[in-house]
């Protein structure tokens, strides 16, 4: 059985005033995998970094 990722859209929305706007990206599995670890390593560093002026 495959687990690997199947299809993943990255959906970017925005507002300005009134109006709104989506995009919506197609990533491949590499892509997805990239960026989803790229968002846990810099959530991470934004955790850390908040805990150490915590306890500064």
């Amino acid at each position: 059985m495959n687990r690997g990722i199947e299809e993943s859209l990255l959906i970017i929305g925005s507002e300005t005033g009134n109006e709104h706007e989506k995009t919506t990206f197609a990533l491949t599995e590499v892509e997805a995998r990239l960026l989803f670890e790229t968002l846990q390593n810099k959530r991470k560093e934004v955790i850390d970094e908040d805990l150490d002026n915590m306890l500064t």
